[in-house]
């Protein structure tokens, strides 16, 4: 958990003009979720929150940063973010229930994960909502 949080935060800081750090940062949470999935049978709203944010960072690629596009992406990160908010906003019947089979140290690491990335996506959401917006003929004349 610590370090796909710390990769996570050294992409931004790295790429978080272009916004090239949020398809990895995507794709292995979404992963993460689908684990999550199988050895729970639960679900993990990871699912949903991060294959948005993957979705319209490939929309991205193939129509360029158009407004839509900045929306979207910005939208998708606040949902990640919302999603991780969740285990804030009931932590303690989460906490009592992780308890059982989790140590102490375990509960403490989670709750700081999450926090630690639920403030990410709000700031990767801010990050992308503010750079530049390029369209597909402007992208293609900048190219040649």
């Amino acid at each position: 958990m610590p370090a796909y949080a710390i990769c996570c935060w050294t992409g931004l800081y790295k790429n978080g003009g272009t916004g090239k750090h949020l398809l990895p940062a995507a794709l292995f949470g979404w992963i993460w979720a689908i684990i999550n999935i199988m050895r729970s049978k639960r679900i993990d709203l990871g699912i949903v929150t991060f294959g948005l944010v993957i979705i319209f960072t490939l929309v991205e690629r193939y129509y360029g940063f158009t407004r839509g596009v900045r929306w979207a992406i910005s939208a998708s990160c606040l949902a990640v973010a919302a999603n991780f908010s969740l285990v804030v906003i009931f932590w303690k019947p989460i906490q009592k229930d992780l308890s059982k089979s989790k140590s102490q140290l375990w509960l403490k690491v989670f709750l700081s994960y999450c926090v630690t990335l639920m403030i990410f996506w709000i700031v990767a959401a801010f990050k992308n909502f503010v750079r530049g917006e390029i369209s597909i003929s402007s992208y293609s004349s900048v190219q040649q």
